[in-house]
């Protein structure tokens, strides 16, 4: 019985954590965190491992993101 009990608790665990991924996708997005060092403070410089051509092409993609950079 109280293993039926760990099982359960344990899939609802994994079940909540998974929801909650998928209601609120942001959570798991630290690429732009200040926290990881990722954080640009100007988004219209490349970064790291693009030209400055590729860069601009990945905008084009993004206008949304990057109207400013773009303009």
């Amino acid at each position: 019985m109280n293993k039926k009990i760990i099982l359960y608790a344990i899939v609802g665990i994994i079940v909540l954590g998974l929801v909650l991924v998928t209601i609120f996708p942001g959570i798991v997005s630290f690429k732009d965190s200040p926290a990881t060092g990722g954080f640009v403070d100007d988004k219209c410089s490349p970064t790291p491992g693009y030209t400055e051509e590729a860069w601009r092409e990945h905008m084009s993609h993004h206008p949304e993101m990057y109207k400013e950079c773009l303009g």
